[in-house]
């Protein structure tokens, strides 16, 4: 095949984005760009093993490709064959791999020292966080497609697997009617809210809203997290119930059948919002993990960040150790200090819920 290879040649099409949830999510719209652009190229994603069962329920991807111990990204372009790999997450290692596969067009970031394995560039620096992430994504296409793409998200196909199993768990939790998802742990995404402001949170939700449940979900190694949440004065209500062993399909038809999904800016607000649940998604208030460039993509989604005017934290040192309006426990959980324009978490969450009553569908247990 001759070096750069026009687009309307290109019969299979691997989007590589090996990194975490929240990041494939946001790859997303080059599906969906892809498929409106070119509607007979085969569009394949290589993902890590954690996030494949997202990329494999959504219909304008053909296929979802996996690095693993025992296979490689050099035998996953061999046994593939694509005629272009777009590197949404740019890697040396792959970056070679493709180049000993033979593959022609080779997409990437012209501003990594290795970007001389790549045949076409795109001049961006995602780290200066002036577009949102999506855009950074489907840009990736502007030197195969000489037009400008809207973001548009996919559809997850629902997973009647993972239903079951999520039913299923909430069943043996005691949990009946309208729940609410709680995840206050990132992964190392991005800062923590404080366990004990999060508890503050669900202490009011379930004093103002009788008929609601709360469900605390934890990924690997956030199980401490969740359970500091629940020391704050959430121990012996029976309302309240910790879910940490659930698949990934699972987890996702958790957060659809949930009435609303409060937590940080992570992996599992964005799963949130890709479903349409109502997420409120608690970010720091600058640059690089502001809303800016990350805020999840959904039809309803809240961010609340630090504002400037609400006190320092005594026990962090905010105004030394980083910039304020980027320290999120800053954020009011329940009350302002005193008078502000602005809404606290529970504010946000309460209205919301208002809003949505009788209208979200949750699982019929």
């Amino acid at each position: 095949m001759a070096i750069l290879t026009p687009a309307s040649d290109l019969k299979k099409i691997l989007v590589s984005r090996t990194d975490r949830l929240g990041d494939v999510i946001l790859s997303l719209p080059i599906a969906t760009a892809l498929k409106k652009a070119l509607p007979n190229t085969e569009v394949a994603f290589l993902v890590k093993p954690y996030t494949a069962p997202i990329t494999k329920r959504i219909t304008q991807i053909d296929e979802t490709f996996s690095i693993t111990s025992s296979r490689k990204g050099l035998h996953i372009f061999k046994i593939y064959k694509p005629d272009a790999v777009i590197f949404a997450k740019p890697e040396l290692q792959l970056a070679i791999e493709a180049v000993m596969a033979k593959i022609d067009v080779r997409i990437g970031t012209g501003y990594r020292y290795y970007s001389g394995l790549f045949t076409r560039w795109v001049y961006e620096h995602r780290q200066k966080g002036t577009k949102h992430e999506s855009e950074y994504s489907v840009n990736l296409l502007s030197p195969l497609i000489d037009q400008n793409f809207e973001v548009e998200m996919p559809s997850l196909i629902v997973s009647e697997i993972g239903k079951i199993e999520a039913e299923n768990k909430l069943k043996e939790l005691g949990i009946e009617g309208k729940y609410i998802v709680v995840h206050p742990g990132s992964f190392g995404s991005s800062p923590d809210y404080l366990p004990e402001d999060y508890a503050q949170v669900c202490l009011f939700l379930l004093e103002k809203h009788k008929d609601l449940s709360i469900v605390i979900s934890a990924g690997p190694n956030e199980i401490g997290i969740a359970n500091k949440v629940l020391v704050n004065g959430l121990n012996n209500n029976s309302k309240i119930k910790i879910v940490s062993d659930l698949s990934l399909d699972a987890f996702s038809e958790l957060l659809r059948g949930a009435s609303l999904m409060l937590g940080s800016a992570s992996g599992p607000a964005h799963l949130s919002a890709l479903v349409n649940t109502p997420t409120v998604s608690l970010f720091p208030g600058l640059q690089p993990m502001w809303p800016a460039r990350w805020k999840p993509l959904g039809k309803e989604v809240s961010v609340l960040v630090p504002h400037a005017d609400e006190p320092l934290c005594i026990d962090c040192n905010c105004n030394r150790k980083k910039e304020p309006e980027n320290c999120i426990k800053r954020i009011p959980s329940v009350s302002y200090t005193h008078l502000r324009a602005h809404e606290t978490v529970l504010d946000l969450v309460c209205r919301l819920l208002l809003e949505k009553k009788n209208t979200h569908t949750q699982f019929s247990l």
